[in-house]
Protein backbone atom coordinates (compact mmCIF):
# COMPACT_ATOMS: atom_id res chain seq x y z
CA UNK A 1 0.00 0.00 0.00
CA UNK A 2 1.47 3.59 -0.96
CA UNK A 3 1.82 5.93 1.69
CA UNK A 4 0.06 8.77 1.95
CA UNK A 5 1.12 12.22 1.03
CA UNK A 6 0.21 14.72 4.05
CA UNK A 7 0.55 17.56 1.15
CA UNK A 8 -2.76 16.10 -0.79
CA UNK A 9 -4.25 15.29 2.96
CA UNK A 10 -4.35 19.16 3.74
CA UNK A 11 -5.55 20.61 0.30
CA UNK A 12 -8.63 17.96 0.97
CA UNK A 13 -9.36 18.80 3.96
CA UNK A 14 -9.33 22.79 2.24
CA UNK A 15 -12.73 21.84 1.32
CA UNK A 16 -14.24 19.99 4.67
CA UNK A 17 -12.89 22.35 7.36
CA UNK A 18 -12.09 25.91 8.09
CA UNK A 19 -9.10 27.30 6.61
CA UNK A 20 -5.27 25.87 7.50
CA UNK A 21 -3.30 28.76 9.36
CA UNK A 22 -1.02 30.83 7.63
CA UNK A 23 2.30 29.13 8.62
CA UNK A 24 1.03 26.38 7.72
CA UNK A 25 -0.07 27.24 4.59
CA UNK A 26 3.12 28.58 3.41
CA UNK A 27 4.93 25.49 4.63
CA UNK A 28 2.70 23.62 2.35
CA UNK A 29 2.72 25.66 -0.36
CA UNK A 30 6.69 25.52 -0.48
CA UNK A 31 6.63 21.87 -0.51
CA UNK A 32 4.27 21.49 -3.58
CA UNK A 33 6.46 24.40 -5.37
CA UNK A 34 9.85 22.12 -4.36
CA UNK A 35 8.09 19.22 -5.75
CA UNK A 36 7.59 20.99 -8.99
CA UNK A 37 3.64 21.29 -8.50
CA UNK A 38 3.41 25.05 -8.89
CA UNK A 39 -0.52 25.17 -10.35
CA UNK A 40 -1.37 23.06 -6.92
CA UNK A 41 0.31 25.62 -4.71
CA UNK A 42 -1.69 28.30 -6.75
CA UNK A 43 -4.87 26.34 -6.37
CA UNK A 44 -4.02 25.78 -2.41
CA UNK A 45 -3.91 29.88 -1.98
CA UNK A 46 -6.58 30.77 -4.55
CA UNK A 47 -8.92 28.27 -2.45
CA UNK A 48 -7.64 29.61 1.29
CA UNK A 49 -8.33 33.49 -0.02
CA UNK A 50 -11.49 32.32 -0.79
CA UNK A 51 -12.46 31.74 3.06
CA UNK A 52 -9.46 32.91 4.90
CA UNK A 53 -10.23 35.87 7.25
CA UNK A 54 -6.91 36.05 8.82
CA UNK A 55 -5.96 39.22 9.67
CA UNK A 56 -2.03 39.01 7.71
CA UNK A 57 -4.15 37.53 4.43
CA UNK A 58 -2.06 40.32 2.82
CA UNK A 59 1.16 37.71 2.97
CA UNK A 60 -1.05 35.24 1.68
CA UNK A 61 -1.73 37.83 -1.59
CA UNK A 62 1.97 38.77 -1.94
CA UNK A 63 3.01 35.13 -1.72
CA UNK A 64 0.07 34.22 -4.19
CA UNK A 65 1.38 37.15 -6.32
CA UNK A 66 5.32 36.26 -6.51
CA UNK A 67 3.91 32.56 -7.52
CA UNK A 68 2.06 34.13 -10.20
CA UNK A 69 5.14 36.03 -11.14
CA UNK A 70 7.87 33.73 -11.22
CA UNK A 71 5.26 31.20 -12.88
CA UNK A 72 4.96 33.64 -15.73
CA UNK A 73 1.70 35.00 -15.43
CA UNK A 74 2.52 39.01 -15.14
CA UNK A 75 -1.16 40.04 -15.11
CA UNK A 76 -2.70 37.67 -12.50
CA UNK A 77 0.53 38.56 -10.16
CA UNK A 78 -0.20 42.45 -10.51
CA UNK A 79 -4.07 41.65 -9.38
CA UNK A 80 -2.88 39.88 -6.49
CA UNK A 81 -0.40 42.46 -5.43
CA UNK A 82 -3.05 45.31 -5.57
CA UNK A 83 -5.49 42.87 -3.04
CA UNK A 84 -2.46 42.83 -0.99
CA UNK A 85 -2.06 46.55 -0.69
CA UNK A 86 -5.92 47.49 -0.12
CA UNK A 87 -4.94 45.39 2.62
CA UNK A 88 -1.84 46.83 3.52
CA UNK A 89 -1.38 50.00 1.65
CA UNK A 90 2.12 50.57 3.07
CA UNK A 91 3.43 46.83 2.43
CA UNK A 92 7.04 47.74 0.60
CA UNK A 93 7.87 44.84 -0.73
CA UNK A 94 4.70 44.40 -2.74
CA UNK A 95 5.27 47.74 -4.03
CA UNK A 96 8.45 46.81 -4.97
CA UNK A 97 7.03 43.63 -6.71
CA UNK A 98 4.35 45.07 -8.51
CA UNK A 99 6.31 48.02 -10.21
CA UNK A 100 8.56 45.20 -11.23
CA UNK A 101 5.97 43.42 -12.70
CA UNK A 102 4.53 46.37 -14.41
CA UNK A 103 8.01 47.27 -16.14
CA UNK A 104 8.53 43.47 -17.59
CA UNK A 105 5.09 44.16 -19.34
CA UNK A 106 6.41 47.63 -20.55
CA UNK A 107 4.66 49.69 -18.25
CA UNK A 108 7.20 51.84 -17.15
CA UNK A 109 5.79 54.88 -16.02
CA UNK A 110 3.23 53.22 -13.66
CA UNK A 111 5.96 50.84 -11.85
CA UNK A 112 7.98 54.07 -11.36
CA UNK A 113 4.60 55.44 -9.46
CA UNK A 114 4.61 52.53 -7.76
CA UNK A 115 8.15 52.86 -6.44
CA UNK A 116 7.66 56.64 -6.15
CA UNK A 117 4.55 55.78 -3.99
CA UNK A 118 7.62 53.84 -1.32
CA UNK A 119 9.75 56.19 -1.38
CA UNK A 120 7.63 59.25 -0.24
CA UNK A 121 6.16 57.32 3.15
CA UNK A 122 9.89 57.67 3.98
CA UNK A 123 8.81 60.53 6.87
CA UNK A 124 5.91 58.59 7.89
CA UNK A 125 6.30 57.00 11.89
CA UNK A 126 5.60 53.49 10.82
CA UNK A 127 7.53 54.16 7.19
CA UNK A 128 9.38 51.72 5.14
CA UNK A 129 13.34 50.87 6.25
CA UNK A 130 16.09 52.00 4.53
CA UNK A 131 16.72 48.89 2.33
CA UNK A 132 13.51 48.70 1.18
CA UNK A 133 13.66 52.80 0.33
CA UNK A 134 17.03 52.10 -1.45
CA UNK A 135 15.73 49.08 -3.30
CA UNK A 136 12.50 51.46 -4.11
CA UNK A 137 15.09 54.39 -5.12
CA UNK A 138 17.84 52.07 -7.35
CA UNK A 139 14.58 50.24 -9.21
CA UNK A 140 13.66 53.88 -10.01
CA UNK A 141 17.38 55.48 -11.29
CA UNK A 142 17.53 52.22 -13.55
CA UNK A 143 14.45 52.63 -15.03
CA UNK A 144 15.23 56.38 -15.55
CA UNK A 145 18.82 55.69 -16.96
CA UNK A 146 16.87 53.11 -19.28
CA UNK A 147 14.91 56.10 -20.39
CA UNK A 148 18.19 58.26 -20.82
CA UNK A 149 16.68 60.80 -18.16
CA UNK A 150 20.01 61.41 -16.95
CA UNK A 151 18.89 64.27 -14.48
CA UNK A 152 16.18 61.81 -12.64
CA UNK A 153 18.60 58.64 -12.94
CA UNK A 154 21.15 60.62 -11.12
CA UNK A 155 18.65 62.55 -8.30
CA UNK A 156 17.53 59.21 -7.31
CA UNK A 157 20.87 57.13 -7.14
CA UNK A 158 22.49 60.03 -4.46
CA UNK A 159 19.08 59.54 -2.33
CA UNK A 160 20.02 55.89 -2.52
CA UNK A 161 23.89 56.64 -1.88
CA UNK A 162 23.10 58.85 1.02
CA UNK A 163 20.80 56.20 2.92
CA UNK A 164 23.86 53.77 2.11
CA UNK A 165 26.60 54.79 0.41
CA UNK A 166 28.74 51.24 0.42
CA UNK A 167 26.99 49.94 -2.74
CA UNK A 168 29.57 49.60 -5.57
CA UNK A 169 26.98 48.96 -7.94
CA UNK A 170 24.98 52.01 -7.38
CA UNK A 171 28.54 53.99 -7.68
CA UNK A 172 29.44 52.43 -10.55
CA UNK A 173 26.07 53.26 -12.50
CA UNK A 174 25.96 56.92 -11.03
CA UNK A 175 29.22 57.72 -12.52
CA UNK A 176 28.67 56.05 -15.77
CA UNK A 177 25.31 58.24 -15.64
CA UNK A 178 27.15 61.98 -15.48
CA UNK A 179 29.41 60.63 -18.14
CA UNK A 180 26.52 60.05 -20.17
CA UNK A 181 25.05 63.04 -19.23
CA UNK A 182 28.33 65.40 -19.73
CA UNK A 183 27.71 66.49 -16.42
CA UNK A 184 31.62 67.65 -15.71
CA UNK A 185 33.29 67.01 -13.44
CA UNK A 186 32.47 63.29 -13.67
CA UNK A 187 33.53 62.73 -10.01
CA UNK A 188 31.51 65.41 -7.89
CA UNK A 189 31.59 64.73 -3.99
CA UNK A 190 29.08 63.11 -2.20
CA UNK A 191 28.49 62.72 1.28
CA UNK A 192 29.85 59.66 2.94
CA UNK A 193 31.80 58.57 -0.27
CA UNK A 194 35.69 58.67 -1.16
CA UNK A 195 36.83 59.63 -4.29
CA UNK A 196 39.03 56.58 -4.38
CA UNK A 197 35.64 54.68 -3.52
CA UNK A 198 34.21 56.19 -6.65
CA UNK A 199 37.62 54.96 -8.69
CA UNK A 200 37.41 51.41 -7.49
CA UNK A 201 33.54 51.17 -8.08
CA UNK A 202 33.75 52.86 -11.93
CA UNK A 203 33.07 50.37 -14.32
CA UNK A 204 35.91 49.32 -16.84
CA UNK A 205 33.61 50.90 -20.07
CA UNK A 206 33.96 54.13 -17.92
CA UNK A 207 37.04 54.24 -17.04
CA UNK A 208 37.94 53.30 -21.09
CA UNK A 209 36.66 57.10 -21.47
CA UNK A 210 38.03 58.58 -18.13
CA UNK A 211 41.72 58.51 -17.84
CA UNK A 212 44.62 57.56 -20.78
CA UNK A 213 46.37 55.37 -17.99
CA UNK A 214 46.52 51.56 -18.55
CA UNK A 215 47.50 51.15 -15.06
CA UNK A 216 44.57 52.61 -13.72
CA UNK A 217 42.96 50.76 -16.70
CA UNK A 218 44.21 47.23 -15.64
CA UNK A 219 43.22 48.08 -11.63
CA UNK A 220 39.81 48.83 -12.58
CA UNK A 221 39.14 45.42 -14.88
CA UNK A 222 40.34 43.92 -11.83
CA UNK A 223 38.31 45.41 -9.31
CA UNK A 224 35.07 45.15 -11.46
CA UNK A 225 36.02 41.13 -12.28
CA UNK A 226 36.48 40.72 -8.34
CA UNK A 227 33.33 41.93 -7.06
CA UNK A 228 31.37 40.42 -10.08
CA UNK A 229 32.28 37.60 -10.90
CA UNK A 230 32.43 34.51 -8.57
CA UNK A 231 32.72 31.78 -11.15
CA UNK A 232 34.74 29.27 -9.43
CA UNK A 233 37.23 28.89 -12.46
CA UNK A 234 37.20 24.77 -14.38
CA UNK A 235 39.21 23.50 -17.07
CA UNK A 236 36.57 21.21 -18.84
CA UNK A 237 39.08 20.82 -21.56
CA UNK A 238 42.08 19.70 -20.07
CA UNK A 239 44.22 17.56 -21.92
CA UNK A 240 42.77 17.53 -24.91
CA UNK A 241 44.57 17.63 -28.16
CA UNK A 242 42.45 17.50 -31.06
CA UNK A 243 43.65 16.45 -34.86
CA UNK A 244 41.35 17.95 -37.00
CA UNK A 245 41.98 18.09 -40.75
CA UNK A 246 40.79 22.32 -40.31
CA UNK A 247 41.27 24.25 -37.17
CA UNK A 248 38.01 24.54 -35.35
CA UNK A 249 37.30 28.40 -34.27
CA UNK A 250 34.35 29.74 -32.11
CA UNK A 251 33.10 32.72 -31.60
CA UNK A 252 30.73 33.73 -28.83
CA UNK A 253 29.03 36.81 -29.18
CA UNK A 254 25.19 38.59 -28.52
CA UNK A 255 26.39 41.59 -31.13
CA UNK A 256 25.93 39.50 -34.24
CA UNK A 257 23.48 42.18 -35.91
CA UNK A 258 23.29 46.03 -36.53
CA UNK A 259 25.45 46.56 -33.60
CA UNK A 260 28.61 48.49 -33.47
CA UNK A 261 30.97 45.36 -33.25
CA UNK A 262 28.51 43.42 -35.66
CA UNK A 263 28.84 46.00 -38.24
CA UNK A 264 32.91 45.41 -38.30
CA UNK A 265 32.33 41.16 -38.98
CA UNK A 266 31.45 40.25 -42.46
CA UNK A 267 34.39 40.28 -43.91
CA UNK A 268 36.51 39.52 -41.25
CA UNK A 269 34.45 36.05 -40.57
CA UNK A 270 33.96 35.60 -44.79
CA UNK A 271 38.03 35.80 -44.76
CA UNK A 272 38.78 32.78 -42.84
CA UNK A 273 39.99 30.11 -45.21
CA UNK A 274 37.93 27.57 -45.18
CA UNK A 275 40.39 24.94 -46.24
CA UNK A 276 42.26 25.66 -42.77
CA UNK A 277 39.76 27.00 -40.17
CA UNK A 278 35.76 25.60 -39.61
CA UNK A 279 34.27 28.10 -38.05
CA UNK A 280 31.50 28.14 -35.45
CA UNK A 281 29.59 30.89 -34.37
CA UNK A 282 28.01 30.59 -30.66
CA UNK A 283 25.04 33.16 -30.83
CA UNK A 284 22.84 35.19 -28.70
CA UNK A 285 21.77 37.90 -31.17
CA UNK A 286 18.71 39.56 -30.46
CA UNK A 287 16.87 38.84 -34.37
CA UNK A 288 16.74 41.88 -35.71
CA UNK A 289 15.32 40.99 -39.00
CA UNK A 290 17.87 42.73 -41.34
CA UNK A 291 19.92 41.81 -44.63
CA UNK A 292 23.09 42.30 -42.40
CA UNK A 293 21.95 39.74 -39.44
CA UNK A 294 21.44 37.29 -42.07
CA UNK A 295 24.98 37.97 -43.78
CA UNK A 296 26.51 37.31 -40.44
CA UNK A 297 24.96 34.03 -39.75
CA UNK A 298 25.96 32.74 -43.18
CA UNK A 299 29.34 33.58 -42.57
CA UNK A 300 29.64 30.53 -40.04
CA UNK A 301 29.79 27.09 -41.11
CA UNK A 302 27.80 25.74 -38.01
CA UNK A 303 25.66 28.31 -35.89
CA UNK A 304 24.70 27.15 -32.72
CA UNK A 305 22.01 29.46 -30.83
CA UNK A 306 22.88 29.61 -27.09
CA UNK A 307 20.52 31.97 -25.85
CA UNK A 308 18.16 29.85 -23.92
CA UNK A 309 21.40 27.67 -22.48
CA UNK A 310 22.88 27.88 -19.23
CA UNK A 311 26.58 29.17 -19.47
CA UNK A 312 27.80 25.55 -18.24
CA UNK A 313 25.50 24.05 -21.19
CA UNK A 314 27.57 26.37 -23.92
CA UNK A 315 30.53 24.91 -22.55
CA UNK A 316 29.37 21.52 -23.00
CA UNK A 317 28.17 22.47 -26.12
CA UNK A 318 31.86 23.72 -27.14
CA UNK A 319 33.55 20.45 -25.65
CA UNK A 320 31.41 18.31 -27.96
CA UNK A 321 32.19 20.36 -30.73
CA UNK A 322 36.09 19.96 -30.38
CA UNK A 323 36.68 23.75 -31.08
CA UNK A 324 40.61 24.27 -30.85
CA UNK A 325 40.10 28.19 -30.60
CA UNK A 326 37.30 29.94 -28.59
CA UNK A 327 36.93 33.75 -29.25
CA UNK A 328 34.61 36.12 -27.20
CA UNK A 329 33.50 38.63 -28.81
CA UNK A 330 32.32 41.13 -25.63
CA UNK A 331 34.91 41.07 -22.75
CA UNK A 332 33.87 43.29 -20.37
CA UNK A 333 31.06 44.68 -22.48
CA UNK A 334 27.49 44.58 -21.56
CA UNK A 335 25.89 41.19 -22.24
CA UNK A 336 29.48 39.61 -21.76
CA UNK A 337 28.89 35.85 -21.05
CA UNK A 338 32.29 35.33 -18.78
CA UNK A 339 30.96 31.92 -16.93
CA UNK A 340 31.51 30.34 -20.31
CA UNK A 341 35.20 31.02 -20.42
CA UNK A 342 35.69 30.25 -16.68
CA UNK A 343 34.67 26.72 -17.47
CA UNK A 344 37.53 26.53 -20.14
CA UNK A 345 35.81 24.47 -22.47
CA UNK A 346 38.82 24.93 -25.15
CA UNK A 347 42.33 24.43 -25.19
CA UNK A 348 43.03 28.60 -25.78
CA UNK A 349 40.47 31.22 -25.46
CA UNK A 350 40.40 34.52 -26.30
CA UNK A 351 38.81 37.85 -26.61
CA UNK A 352 38.56 40.51 -29.32
CA UNK A 353 36.90 43.95 -30.39
CA UNK A 354 34.03 43.58 -27.94
CA UNK A 355 35.95 45.27 -25.02
CA UNK A 356 38.64 47.74 -26.33
CA UNK A 357 41.11 47.05 -23.10
CA UNK A 358 42.43 44.40 -20.74
CA UNK A 359 39.51 42.57 -19.15
CA UNK A 360 41.56 41.42 -15.89
CA UNK A 361 40.07 37.80 -16.56
CA UNK A 362 42.26 35.10 -15.82
CA UNK A 363 40.38 32.63 -18.22
CA UNK A 364 41.59 34.52 -21.19
CA UNK A 365 44.81 33.63 -23.36
CA UNK A 366 45.36 36.12 -24.88
CA UNK A 367 44.11 39.65 -26.60
CA UNK A 368 43.66 40.07 -30.77
CA UNK A 369 45.70 43.26 -31.58
CA UNK A 370 47.71 45.08 -33.57
CA UNK A 371 51.14 46.33 -33.26
CA UNK A 372 50.12 50.30 -33.40
CA UNK A 373 47.40 49.34 -31.04
CA UNK A 374 49.19 47.47 -28.53
CA UNK A 375 52.53 48.03 -28.69
CA UNK A 376 54.91 45.92 -26.64
CA UNK A 377 55.58 48.74 -24.17
CA UNK A 378 52.07 48.28 -23.37
CA UNK A 379 51.57 44.74 -22.83
CA UNK A 380 52.55 44.82 -19.10
CA UNK A 381 49.39 46.43 -18.66
CA UNK A 382 47.54 43.11 -20.23
CA UNK A 383 46.56 40.24 -18.50
CA UNK A 384 46.32 38.55 -21.93
CA UNK A 385 49.26 37.58 -24.08
CA UNK A 386 49.00 39.76 -27.91
CA UNK A 387 48.10 37.94 -30.72
CA UNK A 388 49.28 40.22 -33.53
CA UNK A 389 47.58 40.57 -37.05
CA UNK A 390 49.09 42.65 -39.59
CA UNK A 391 47.88 45.90 -40.68
CA UNK A 392 45.02 47.10 -37.95
CA UNK A 393 42.84 45.04 -35.80
CA UNK A 394 39.80 46.97 -36.44
CA UNK A 395 38.67 45.25 -39.77
CA UNK A 396 37.50 48.15 -42.24
CA UNK A 397 34.98 46.69 -44.17
CA UNK A 398 32.99 47.32 -47.75
CA UNK A 399 30.13 49.13 -47.40
CA UNK A 400 28.33 48.72 -51.30
CA UNK A 401 24.64 49.46 -50.45
CA UNK A 402 23.62 53.36 -51.85
CA UNK A 403 23.92 56.18 -49.79
CA UNK A 404 21.02 58.39 -50.61
CA UNK A 405 22.42 61.98 -51.53
CA UNK A 406 21.71 64.22 -48.45
CA UNK A 407 21.47 68.30 -48.82
CA UNK A 408 23.35 70.26 -45.89
CA UNK A 409 19.60 72.53 -45.91
CA UNK A 410 18.03 68.99 -44.67
CA UNK A 411 19.61 69.64 -41.06
CA UNK A 412 20.28 73.21 -40.80
CA UNK A 413 24.01 73.13 -41.43
CA UNK A 414 25.36 76.68 -43.48
CA UNK A 415 26.24 75.49 -47.13
CA UNK A 416 29.34 77.71 -46.40
CA UNK A 417 30.34 76.04 -43.24
CA UNK A 418 33.67 74.05 -42.12
CA UNK A 419 31.41 71.25 -40.93
CA UNK A 420 32.99 68.99 -37.67
CA UNK A 421 30.98 65.94 -37.55
CA UNK A 422 31.23 64.48 -33.87
CA UNK A 423 29.34 61.22 -33.48
CA UNK A 424 30.81 59.51 -31.23
CA UNK A 425 28.85 57.95 -27.74
CA UNK A 426 28.02 60.88 -25.49
CA UNK A 427 29.85 59.78 -22.79
CA UNK A 428 33.25 59.50 -24.74
CA UNK A 429 33.01 63.45 -24.35
CA UNK A 430 35.36 64.93 -21.88
CA UNK A 431 36.02 68.13 -20.45
CA UNK A 432 39.59 68.07 -22.14
CA UNK A 433 37.99 66.55 -25.49
CA UNK A 434 35.58 69.60 -25.38
CA UNK A 435 37.58 72.26 -24.90
CA UNK A 436 39.77 71.53 -27.34
CA UNK A 437 36.65 71.59 -29.98
CA UNK A 438 36.16 74.92 -28.86
CA UNK A 439 39.68 76.36 -29.16
CA UNK A 440 39.33 74.60 -33.00
CA UNK A 441 35.93 76.85 -33.19
CA UNK A 442 37.97 79.71 -32.19
CA UNK A 443 40.57 79.41 -34.55
CA UNK A 444 38.07 78.49 -37.55
CA UNK A 445 35.69 81.29 -38.00
CA UNK A 446 33.56 79.16 -40.51
CA UNK A 447 33.39 75.70 -38.81
CA UNK A 448 30.35 74.37 -36.61
CA UNK A 449 30.32 71.73 -34.51
CA UNK A 450 27.95 69.02 -35.46
CA UNK A 451 26.76 66.63 -32.37
CA UNK A 452 24.45 64.05 -31.21
CA UNK A 453 21.23 64.84 -29.98
CA UNK A 454 21.39 61.59 -27.48
CA UNK A 455 18.90 63.20 -24.63
CA UNK A 456 17.74 66.48 -23.46
CA UNK A 457 19.64 66.43 -20.26
CA UNK A 458 22.93 65.76 -22.32
CA UNK A 459 22.21 68.42 -24.89
CA UNK A 460 21.49 70.91 -22.28
CA UNK A 461 24.71 70.41 -20.42
CA UNK A 462 26.79 70.16 -23.15
CA UNK A 463 25.42 73.85 -24.63
CA UNK A 464 25.92 75.53 -20.12
CA UNK A 465 29.74 73.83 -21.09
CA UNK A 466 30.07 75.50 -24.29
CA UNK A 467 28.77 79.02 -23.21
CA UNK A 468 31.05 78.56 -19.98
CA UNK A 469 33.76 78.41 -22.63
CA UNK A 470 32.64 81.68 -23.81
CA UNK A 471 31.95 79.79 -27.33
CA UNK A 472 29.47 81.01 -29.70
CA UNK A 473 26.60 78.21 -29.24
CA UNK A 474 24.86 78.69 -32.66
CA UNK A 475 27.82 76.94 -33.61
CA UNK A 476 27.43 73.95 -32.32
CA UNK A 477 24.94 72.52 -33.95
CA UNK A 478 22.67 69.12 -32.99
CA UNK A 479 21.39 66.43 -35.20
CA UNK A 480 19.16 62.98 -33.40
CA UNK A 481 20.15 59.82 -33.85
CA UNK A 482 18.93 57.79 -36.75
CA UNK A 483 19.22 54.40 -39.02
CA UNK A 484 22.58 53.29 -40.14
CA UNK A 485 21.58 53.98 -43.77
CA UNK A 486 20.72 57.85 -42.49
CA UNK A 487 23.76 58.16 -40.14
CA UNK A 488 26.00 57.63 -43.76
CA UNK A 489 24.27 59.88 -45.49
CA UNK A 490 25.17 62.43 -42.76
CA UNK A 491 28.63 61.60 -42.90
CA UNK A 492 28.93 62.34 -46.41
CA UNK A 493 27.53 66.04 -45.69
CA UNK A 494 31.00 66.70 -43.25
CA UNK A 495 33.98 68.45 -44.12
CA UNK A 496 36.40 66.09 -41.28
CA UNK A 497 35.34 63.74 -38.33
CA UNK A 498 36.59 64.53 -34.93
CA UNK A 499 37.54 61.62 -33.33
CA UNK A 500 37.37 61.25 -29.11
CA UNK A 501 40.26 60.82 -27.04
CA UNK A 502 41.08 59.24 -25.20
CA UNK A 503 38.27 56.85 -25.95
CA UNK A 504 38.93 56.80 -30.32
CA UNK A 505 35.72 55.65 -31.90
CA UNK A 506 36.04 51.91 -33.63
CA UNK A 507 32.91 50.97 -35.94
CA UNK A 508 32.43 54.81 -36.47
CA UNK A 509 35.97 55.07 -37.79
CA UNK A 510 35.39 52.57 -40.36
CA UNK A 511 32.15 54.60 -41.24
CA UNK A 512 34.14 57.85 -41.56
CA UNK A 513 35.91 56.03 -43.89
CA UNK A 514 33.89 54.48 -46.20
CA UNK A 515 31.97 57.73 -46.91
CA UNK A 516 35.83 59.52 -47.74
CA UNK A 517 35.44 61.59 -44.55
CA UNK A 518 38.65 62.64 -43.51
CA UNK A 519 39.57 61.79 -39.40
CA UNK A 520 41.27 63.59 -37.01
CA UNK A 521 42.28 61.14 -34.19
CA UNK A 522 44.58 61.91 -30.45
CA UNK A 523 46.81 59.37 -29.91
CA UNK A 524 47.55 58.31 -26.38
CA UNK A 525 48.66 55.36 -24.39
CA UNK A 526 46.00 53.34 -24.07
CA UNK A 527 44.63 50.77 -26.45
CA UNK A 528 41.56 52.24 -26.70
CA UNK A 529 42.91 55.84 -27.49
CA UNK A 530 45.01 53.77 -29.87
CA UNK A 531 42.71 53.02 -32.47
CA UNK A 532 42.41 55.78 -34.53
CA UNK A 533 46.30 55.59 -34.84
CA UNK A 534 46.04 52.03 -35.82
CA UNK A 535 43.50 52.31 -38.97
CA UNK A 536 45.20 55.80 -40.47
CA UNK A 537 48.33 54.25 -40.09
CA UNK A 538 46.81 51.25 -41.73
CA UNK A 539 45.77 52.94 -44.79
CA UNK A 540 48.42 55.52 -44.94
CA UNK A 541 46.68 58.50 -43.56
CA UNK A 542 49.53 59.13 -40.79
CA UNK A 543 48.90 62.85 -41.06
CA UNK A 544 45.65 62.93 -39.90
CA UNK A 545 47.35 61.52 -36.22
CA UNK A 546 48.08 63.69 -33.40
CA UNK A 547 50.18 62.87 -30.41
CA UNK A 548 48.87 66.03 -28.63
CA UNK A 549 45.52 68.74 -28.69
CA UNK A 550 47.80 71.25 -30.23
CA UNK A 551 48.45 68.88 -32.97
CA UNK A 552 44.87 68.06 -33.03
CA UNK A 553 43.45 71.52 -33.26
CA UNK A 554 46.56 72.31 -36.24
CA UNK A 555 45.90 69.33 -37.92
CA UNK A 556 41.96 70.66 -38.13
CA UNK A 557 42.92 74.25 -39.09
CA UNK A 558 45.20 73.03 -42.15
CA UNK A 559 42.24 70.92 -43.35
CA UNK A 560 40.04 73.98 -42.71
CA UNK A 561 42.49 76.00 -45.20
CA UNK A 562 44.57 74.00 -47.31
CA UNK A 563 42.23 72.25 -50.30
CA UNK A 564 45.00 70.76 -51.49
CA UNK A 565 46.33 69.23 -48.26
CA UNK A 566 41.98 68.00 -48.14
CA UNK A 567 42.23 66.37 -51.31
CA UNK A 568 45.40 64.69 -51.05
CA UNK A 569 44.07 63.05 -47.91
CA UNK A 570 40.69 62.15 -49.52
CA UNK A 571 42.18 60.14 -52.26
CA UNK A 572 44.41 58.24 -49.07
CA UNK A 573 41.51 57.30 -48.13
CA UNK A 574 39.93 56.49 -51.70
CA UNK A 575 42.51 54.17 -52.69
CA UNK A 576 44.26 52.88 -49.59
CA UNK A 577 40.99 52.04 -48.20
CA UNK A 578 40.54 49.30 -50.82
CA UNK A 579 44.13 47.73 -50.65
CA UNK A 580 42.89 47.19 -46.71
CA UNK A 581 39.95 45.68 -47.15
CA UNK A 582 41.04 42.04 -48.31
CA UNK A 583 40.12 40.34 -45.65
CA UNK A 584 42.42 40.89 -42.26
CA UNK A 585 43.68 37.40 -41.03
CA UNK A 586 44.20 36.63 -37.43
CA UNK A 587 47.04 34.05 -36.51
CA UNK A 588 44.95 31.77 -35.30
CA UNK A 589 46.98 28.56 -36.16
CA UNK A 590 50.34 30.44 -34.39
CA UNK A 591 48.19 30.28 -30.78
CA UNK A 592 47.53 26.87 -31.40
CA UNK A 593 51.50 26.02 -31.27
CA UNK A 594 52.36 27.92 -28.41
Amino acid sequence: MNARNPVFDIMNQQELAPPIGLDTLFTTCEQLQQAGQAQEALDLYQSWLAQSQDANRHMAWFNYGSLQQSTGNPAAAIEAYKECLVLQPSFPQALINLGLTLEKMGKRDEALQQWATLVSKRLLKDGPSSDMLVLALNHIGRVHEDLKQYDLAEEALEQSLALNPKQPGVIQHWVHIRQKACAWPVYKPLPNITQNEMLMATSPLAMLALTDDPVQQLLTAFAFVERTYGFKEEFLSKGREYRHDRLRIGYVSGDLCVHAVGLLLPELLEGHDKSKFEIYGYDFSPEDGTAHRERLKKAFDHLRPIRALTDRQVAELVLADEIDVLIDLHGLSSGARPGIFALHPAPKQGTYLGFIGTTGMPWFDFVIADRYALPEELTPYFTEKPLYVEGSFIPLTRDDTPVREATRAEFGLPEDAFVMAAFGNVYKITPEMFATWMEILKEIPRAVLWLVDDNPTTTANIRKQAMLAHADVSRILFTGRSAHVEYKAKLKLADVFLDNFPYNCGSTTNDAINAGLPLVTRSGKTLVSRMGKSVLSNIGASELIAETNDQYIQTCILLSKDPKFCEMIRKKLTINKVTSRNGMQIPLASICSK
